[in-house]
């Protein structure tokens, strides 16, 4: 898939996230929702708790790539979340 259609998949997944978490109640993030492990191990976590698992992953991984970027010789971009809000976004 070329570069500009990815970009555009992220940015629609990226919208999807946040109308949903902005839809979400206490009640609903509280939701207890039952799931399988990748292993087949059974699993239970509140909707609000998936959400901050999703977060986290997604920055387990940034990590893990920006550290095989500096192995490589490269410089990669900042992965910082108050430094990216700080220069993305107009100041308050």
């Amino acid at each position: 898939m070329p570069l500009a259609e990815l970009e555009q998949a992220q940015k629609l997944e990226d919208r999807w996230y946040v109308d949903f978490v902005n839809a979400q109640s206490e009640e609903s993030l509280a939701q207890v929702l039952h799931f399988s492990f990748v292993d087949g191990g059974k699993g239970a976590l509140s909707r609000g708790d998936m959400l901050l698992h999703v977060s986290n992953h997604k920055a387990y991984h940034r990590g893990y790539v920006a550290d095989m970027l500096y192995e490589s010789g490269l410089k990669p971009p900042t992965t910082d979340l108050p430094v990216f809000l700080r220069d993305a976004l107009p100041p308050l």
